[in-house]
């Protein structure tokens, strides 16, 4: 029997596909097939991971110092030279203990190299030496980012975070209406191309504005593979395939720790970072479309042909056209309220506009201390590219306890415990002396493991917490507010240079995690409850409680 795409007249068996229940009765929530296509989505995660946080390395400050001429060698002058040799201690003031970075005695004869020859008046200084036991070159060192220059290098990472955005925001509607696969290979050509011109950009101001062309392409292939690894799976298997793509996102962290540590230059670190994008064109031939995408926008011949693939390679019989009629949805919403809700019927209830401002809060300290602590690995003591691997491992054992947490405990305690552990952990980081080395490490990767386990909760919870109609655009939303924590992030962890104040970047995650945890408490928990459908069952969601605390079941869904 044919059947005409969109036509009114025939019904397509497709029609209002029930994919989860076809999934978990018939082709498999998990099975061979979809594991190796959700493998395939996971590596471009990595890829991601790498572009994300390579200015921890490209954007370093290292030590440095004026330059001598009258003392350091003319043909190849190096910035330890001045303490190895001793000439420091009659060319370049202190301060506090430390030596100062940006000026140097005057030199009165510019003839010889004595203490004779140099006064106690000081200026600054046209030529820095960077030390290079870290990094040989960053962006810094090249564009010559400091003695009053440093503002710039967070504005690039804020720029970058820009991007991130506006390419959520770009991309996640394009994917609705054009297709996943589409707009993945998009953003990953928009990645590749700025990402590689950014590797040879000639100025800071052009490196910028590739960076922030390259976020927004990286964000778009993100957001893509995961929505696709999302909807390849059955419902059973989806939070656990939301958790184990992040698991791929610290291997990307890890490989950019071993890359950065190799070849200690932010042009080859930016080029290693994006060239293997292009492998991933490949991904034309051998990724899937989204059938959820294809059934809901009609393209119910394509979406045949995806159905086809999946029980081929799980070796199961794809159900006839009649049998799938067993497989259609049940629409629930006919008669009720919810067709027309929006969000401006949200704004009208109190409930639910301290809850979604509670979210709002939620979101942007989350992303603020993740990428703020990741940032900030330089400010560790010890060697920046293990510290830098330390804090990528802490992830590990984050989204494992947002597995096990929201599995077993629930949504609410597992973010409110998660954030105060991150909290806590940023306050005593921020009291103890610089000299306790080993104790700030270990505090900064108990940050770093609270952020990372509610980043991996919050997602998954903002969207339990809103009813059907509005629930895109609440999580949507939140998300922007993410990305405002992501943008100021830079600034934060730079604040202990920008200030002086070593301890100050600490204590704002640590004020900043501690009352965001406080006020989750307040939120309703949602595990075990079947997703609001109305406004009105949302602000249900708090409404009672039963002997044990938790909340009672509100109707059933059927999305």
């Amino acid at each position: 029997m044919e059947y005409i795409e969109n036509t009114p007249l025939l019904q397509h068996p497709l029609e209002n596909l029930d994919l989860d229940k076809l999934m978990s009765e018939k082709l498999g929530d998990f099975g061979r097939f979809q594991k190796w296509i959700y493998f395939l989505v996971c590596l471009p995660a990595a890829l991601t991971a790498g572009i994300t946080l390579a200015s921890v390395f490209t954007a370093d400050i290292p030590v440095h110092r004026c330059q001598v001429p009258a003392c350091d060698s003319p043909v190849i002058p190096h910035y330890e030279d001045a303490f190895l040799f001793g000439f420091a201690n009659f060319t370049i003031p202190t301060s506090g203990g430390d030596w100062d970075s940006c000026l140097r005695f005057t030199n009165i004869e510019n003839t010889s190299c004595t203490s004779k020859t140099f006064n106690n008046l000081t200026e600054k200084c046209e030529n820095r030496l960077y030390s290079t036991v870290d990094m040989k070159n960053t962006v810094a060192t090249e564009f010559d980012l400091v003695c009053g220059e440093e503002w710039k290098l967070p504005l690039s990472q804020s720029v970058f975070f820009a991007g991130v955005l506006v390419g959520a925001a770009l991309f996640g509607h394009l994917g609705d209406v054009w297709g996943r696969k589409n707009m993945f290979l998009v953003g990953l050509l928009e990645m590749t191309v700025f990402g590689i011109a950014a590797a040879f950009a000639p100025s800071f101001l052009m490196f910028t504005i590739f960076q922030f062309f390259t976020a927004m392409g990286q964000v778009g292939v993100f957001q893509t593979v995961f929505v696709l690894g999302i909807e390849i799976v059955g419902k059973s298997k989806r939070v656990f395939c939301g958790v184990v793509i992040e698991y791929f996102f610290v291997l990307g962290e890890i490989l950019l720790a071993v890359v950065a540590w190799y070849f200690k230059d932010w042009r080859k670190i930016q080029f290693v970072c994006v060239i293997p994008g292009i492998l991933f064109f490949s991904y034309y031939f051998l990724l899937p479309q989204s059938i959820r995408w294809l059934v809901l926008n009609g393209k119910y011949s394509k979406a045949q042909e995806e159905l086809k693939k999946i029980a081929k390679g799980n070796k199961v019989p794809l159900p006839t056209d009649q049998e799938l009629q067993l497989f259609k949805k049940i629409d629930t919403d006919s008669g009720n309220n919810s067709n027309n809700e929006s969000l401006l019927d949200l704004l009208k209830s109190p409930v639910l506009i301290c809850r979604l401002l509670n979210v709002f809060l939620n979101w942007t300290v989350i992303t603020m201390i993740y990428y703020g602590l990741s940032m900030n690995a330089a400010s560790l003591a010890g060697d920046i590219f293990v510290n830098f691997a330390l804090l990528s491992m802490a992830e590990i054992p984050g989204y494992t306890l947002s597995y096990l947490g929201m599995t077993y405990l629930g949504r609410r305690i597992t973010l409110a415990s998660s954030l105060l552990i991150g909290g806590v952990s940023c306050l005593l980081s921020s009291f103890l002396p610089p000299s306790y080395v080993t104790f700030h490490t270990v505090l900064f990767l108990s940050g770093k493991f609270g952020a990372t386990a509610a980043f991996g909760t919050t997602y998954l919870y903002t969207s339990e917490l809103f009813p059907t109609r509005v629930r895109n655009a609440c999580v949507g939303l939140s998300s922007m507010m993410g990305r405002l924590g992501a943008i100021v992030s830079p600034y934060v962890a730079r604040l202990g240079v920008l200030t002086g104040i070593v301890w100050l970047p600490m204590a704002v995650f640590a004020a900043a995690a501690i009352v965001s945890g406080s006020l989750t408490l307040l939120l309703p928990e949602t595990k075990g409850k079947a997703l609001p459908r109305t406004i009105q069952e949302a602000e249900g969601l708090g409404a009672s409680t039963d002997g044990r605390g938790g909340y009672q079941e509100i109707g059933s869904e059927e999305d």
